[in-house]
C-alpha cells in the first residue's frame, strides 16, 4: 500500500506536492495534519528553508538540523528532483500542487495550471505569491515587512500615535496567506467532488495582510478617521510578570460593574468608586484612572493569580508567558497540543476534530529521504 493511503485522517488518500519555501510551508503542514500525503520537492542541495536557523546543537550547514524547517515540515515527505521534467512528472500525478511561482516563471517551467490540467483536469493548483497572479503589482517581490506595511496592518501596530509603527513578529502576512491557502484547497476539493474538475487558486499575501486589520478599516469607513496606534493595556504583577489587562467597555455595561467589584473586593478601587465612573463617557476620558487601579491590583498579586482574577470577573486578561512557560501550559497539555516524535516535542493540532483527528505522526523529513518511494509510486 502506498503512503498516500496509509495515514488516515480527513484527507487520507490525497496527494499534495509542495514547491514552496518558508514561511508558506505552513499550508502543507496543515494539509499533512489533516491526513494528506504531502511531498516536498527539493533541489539536490535542499530547500532554502533548511538553511534557516536556529540549528540543533549548532549544526549550521547540516540540511537536517534546522529547527525552523522541522517546525514547518513535520508530517511531510521529501523527494529530490534534479530537473523540471522530474518535477512535472510528480506534479501531474498529484491531486494538489502548492507553489510560490509567478505566472511567467510557472509557464517557463511548464508548471502553470493550464499545463498541469492538460494531463490531469482534476488537479488543483494553489499559488501563494506576494501580490497574487493578476493586477498591476503581480510581478513585484516583497518580504513580510513590506506586506504588513502595504496591507495596512503595521499602521495599527505600535505604542502610540507619535511613535513609529512596528513590524509584527512571526511572518504573519505569509502565515496568514498559507492558512488561507489551506482553506481554499479544502473548498476546491469540495468543488471537485461535485464537478470532477480542479481549479487554480490565487492567494495574495498582500490581501492576507489587508484582511488582518480587524475593525480598523471598518472604523475608517464609518468615521472617516484612522484609528490611532496605542499600546495594549498591560500591567506588571507582583512577581514581575506582565499581564494583558484590557477593560473592554464595548462588550457592555456589565464589564465595568464586574471590574469595579473585583477592585473593591481588594480595596484598590480608589476614585473608580465615584458614581461618575458609571458613565462610559466619563470612563473614556479618565481611562488612566482605570489602568492605575488595575496596577494597584497587580501590585498585590502574582501574574497567574491576576490572570485568574480577571477571568473570574469576565475580563479577557492573560499573563504574558515566555516560550518555556507555554510548554508547561496545563490547558494545552490537557487538549493534547504537544506531540512527541522521536524524542522531539512538536506543536500539534490548532483545533480538535473528534471524527478526523489532526495528525502529527511523522518527523520532519531528511533531505531526499523519500525520493525512491515517491518515484516508484508515480511510475
Amino acid at each position: 500500500m502506498s503512503d498516500r493511503h496509509a495515514r488516515g485522517g480527513a484527507l487520507q488518500g490525497l496527494r499534495v506536492v509542495e514547491l514552496v519555501d518558508e514561511p508558506v510551508e505552513y499550508c502543507g503542514r496543515l494539509l499533512a495534519g489533516l491526513g494528506a500525503d504531502v511531498i516536498k520537492l527539493e533541489p539536490p542541495d535542499g530547500a532554502p528553508s533548511r538553511r534557516v536557523g536556529p540549528f540543533v546543537d549548532g549544526r549550521e550547514g547540516d540540511p537536517d538540523a534546522s529547527l525552523n524547517f522541522w517546525h514547518f515540515n513535520v508530517g511531510k515527505r521529501s523527494a529530490v528532483c534534479t530537473d523540471d521534467d522530474a518535477v512535472r512528472n510528480v506534479c501531474t500525478a498529484a491531486d494538489v500542487v502548492i507553489h510560490t511561482l509567478g505566472t511567467s516563471t510557472a509557464i517557463e517551467r511548464g508548471l502553470d495550471h493550464a499545463y498541469l490540467a492538460a494531463d490531469n483536469p482534476a488537479i488543483i493548483s494553489c499559488a501563494i505569491t506576494p501580490f497574487g497572479l493578476t493586477g498591476p503589482w503581480a510581478n513585484y517581490v516583497a518580504d513580510d515587512l513590506v506586506l504588513m506595511a502595504l496591507g495596512g496592518s503595521m499602521a495599527v501596530c505600535g505604542y502610540g500615535t507619535d511613535d513609529p509603527p512596528l513590524a509584527c513578529w512571526g511572518d504573519q502576512a505569509w502565515s496568514t496567506a498559507a492558512t488561507y491557502g489551506a482553506i481554499a484547497v479544502l473548498a476546491a476539493l469540495e468543488h471537485r467532488r461535485r464537478t470532477g474538475t480542479g481549479q487554480l487558486i490565487d492567494v495574495s499575501a498582500h490581501q492576507a495582510s489587508a484582511s488582518m486589520t480587524e475593525w480598523h478599516v471598518m472604523t475608517y469607513l464609518c468615521t472617516g478617521s484612522p484609528m490611532a496606534r496605542f499600546r495594549h493595556p498591560t500591567v506588571t504583577a507582583r512577581d514581575g510578570k506582565e499581564v494583558a489587562a484590557l477593560i473592554p467597555d464595548f462588550l457592555g455595561p456589565h464589564v465595568f460593574a464586574h471590574f469595579l467589584a473585583m477592585l473593591e473586593a481588594d480595596g484598590v478601587a480608589g476614585a473608580l468608586s465615584d458614581p461618575a465612573f458609571e458613565d462610559p463617557r466619563h470612563r473614556a476620558r479618565q481611562y488612566g484612572e482605570l489602568m492605575a487601579a488595575t496596577q494597584r491590583l497587580a501590585d498585590r498579586h502574582d501574574g497567574e493569580e491576576l490572570f485568574r482574577l480577571g477571568q473570574e470577573a469576565g475580563l479577557p486578561w492573560g499573563v504574558i508567558r515566555a516560550p518555556d512557560e507555554v510548554l508547561d501550559d496545563r490547558h494545552l497539555h490537557a487538549r493534547g497540543h504537544f506531540v512527541e516524535i522521536d524524542g522531539v516535542t512538536h506543536t500539534g493540532a490548532p483545533f480538535v476534530a473528534n471524527g478526523s483527528p489532526f495528525r502529527v505522526d511523522r518527523p520532519p523529513p531528511r533531505l531526499g529521504e523519500h525520493t525512491d518511494d515517491v518515484m516508484k509510486e508515480i511510475a
